[in-house]
């Protein structure tokens, strides 16, 4: 996870400078001119940079570019014919394969809109089941056909998932919510209603295919792709093993995508989740501005036959009680009123409601109302009493436990009668054995055995056994519990 010193230049100082170098570079590889020496550099940043830049500027660019992997420098032997051609090395340059990718990158990402919209295309699908079907029935070459099922599948979803992007985007989505997008969306509804119709009609042929895939000796497949590698000279060889991780590597992406698994969904159905999707949003953008444009149509119609009313009223009152009946009051205050009302359900008449009763304080200066401190007596001897009590109770409590255990042995299936407070301390000191439990082991068909401290200042171990049931009459109820059985410690 090093640096990666090829697109150094998209974010050094000097980046405009960096820029149009690498650009025209990889404008002059394009027209298969790759080759480029000193002088046409500086002369090309005269003309479309500054004419300030100099040869200092052109040395430190063209240098600091090799340095980064970007361009490679090679200096021609030749036989200088003057002093300055001497101290001036003759190198000429070429843009790297590293300096390549970098500039397709930029342009792409400053094309966006361009190069990755993509799009839904029915045909391609079908003539990858065609190359599917002649590759499950040796129908020509498999190592050609595989090679050519890999391109087909990759611009399939490269095409597919671009083109989703792109209806998803937050600009489009924007560009959906305004009116001029009632132009488009016979366009677009009916795009994406014929790409759903007609990949419904290949899914189960496909997925019959797909399942025929598992018949094929992939190996033959694996041992021809490396051997046509094998016959391209390259310096940096591919070695079997990484032919065959990329093949089953595709085999295995090319069932996914139609096929999906138990965790997830296949690309498939994510596909044809997000274009039904997109049509709901569209026909709903669409009835919301159908109402829209009703609405306000048929609300010309009503204010045009209000205004005859308000022309007919005789005067002044008339009017503004005609216009209090439709619109309402225009000053206006609502209380909240929390109680008095003796309604029973949200549809009757709030005329036949009692009226609730709402004070209102006083406002402006002097509103505020006053705060007294109030004094209290403490009283020492009813909290000693309080105490006391408290201490008999939990001595109580704790009699009441110890009278359980017979020779500090408790076994739950031996309990007579069990009373309710006696109940609740013995089923939380079960709860806190089993919180205390090793995780992985408590399941159903396990013992568990948990040694814990009381709040009676002494300890207990619990072993509960899960597989036998028992019955332990209370006071006021029967309890079915696992088996139980406590050994009390020294305090």
């Amino acid at each position: 996870m090093n640096k990666v010193w090829p697109v150094n230049y998209l974010v050094v100082d000097n980046v405009e400078r960096y820029r149009k170098i690498m650009r025209y570079f990889y404008k002059r590889h394009r027209q298969m001119q790759g080759t480029m020496y000193r002088p046409d550099i500086l002369k090309m940043m005269q003309q479309e940079y500054s004419i300030d830049y100099g040869e200092l500027e052109v040395d430190q660019d063209l240098g600091r570019l090799v340095e980064w992997g970007n361009l490679q420098r090679q200096q021609e032997m030749i036989r200088p014919k003057s002093i300055e051609e001497y101290r001036n090395k003759n190198f000429r340059y070429q843009i790297t394969e590293e300096g390549i990718l970098v500039e397709e990158m930029v342009y792409q990402l400053t094309n966006q809109k361009h190069v990755a919209r993509g799009a839904l295309d029915e045909k391609g699908i079908r003539n990858l089941y065609q190359l599917l079907q002649a590759l499950v029935h040796e129908k020509g070459d498999r190592v050609e056909l595989w090679q050519q099922i890999r391109e087909e599948f990759r611009r399939i979803g490269e095409d597919t998932a671009n083109y989703i992007g792109y209806i998803t985007s937050p600009e489009v989505d924007s560009r959906m919510k305004t009116e001029q997008f009632l132009i488009y969306k016979d366009k677009f509804v009916n795009y994406l209603r014929d790409f759903i119709s007609s990949i419904q009609g290949l899914y189960l042929p496909f997925t019959t295919m797909i399942a025929e895939l598992s018949t094929i000796d992939k190996e033959k497949i694996i041992d021809g792709i490396f051997l046509k590698e094998q016959k391209i000279p390259t310096m940096d060889g591919i070695s079997r093993d990484e032919v065959a991780e990329q093949v089953l590597g595709e085999f295995e992406a090319l069932k996914s995508w139609f096929i999906g698994t138990s965790d997830r969904p296949s690309e498939y159905e994510n596909l044809m989740a997000q274009t039904d999707q997109m049509i709901t949003k569209i026909t709903g953008l669409i009835y919301y501005y159908g109402q829209e444009v009703h609405q306000y149509q048929s609300r010309k119609k009503d204010y045009l036959h209000l205004a005859k009313w308000f022309h007919q009223a005789e005067n002044l009152e008339e009017a503004k009680k005609m216009y209090g009946g439709i619109f309402g009051l225009e000053r206006s205050r609502h209380f909240f009123v929390s109680e008095g009302s003796d309604a029973t359900s949200n549809r009757e008449n709030s005329w036949e409601v009692a009226p609730g009763i709402l004070f209102l304080n006083k406002r402006g200066r002097g509103a505020r109302q006053e705060r007294k401190a109030l004094s209290f007596n403490l009283n020492k001897e009813y909290q000693k009493q309080k105490v006391k009590e408290y201490q008999a109770e939990i001595l109580q409590q704790q009699q009441d436990i110890e009278s359980y255990f017979i020779e500090d042995i408790l076994d739950f299936s031996q309990i007579k009668t069990l009373d309710q407070q006696s109940r609740k301390v013995f089923l939380k000191w079960i709860s806190t054995a089993i919180a205390m439990h090793v995780p992985d082991q408590r399941t159903v068909n396990k013992k568990i055995t948990q040694k814990i401290s009381t709040e009676f200042n002494f300890e207990t171990e619990v072993m509960i056994d899960p597989s036998e049931r028992v019955i332990v009459y209370c006071k006021d109820g029967i309890l079915d519990m696992p088996k139980v059985i406590m050994k009390r410690g020294a305090k």
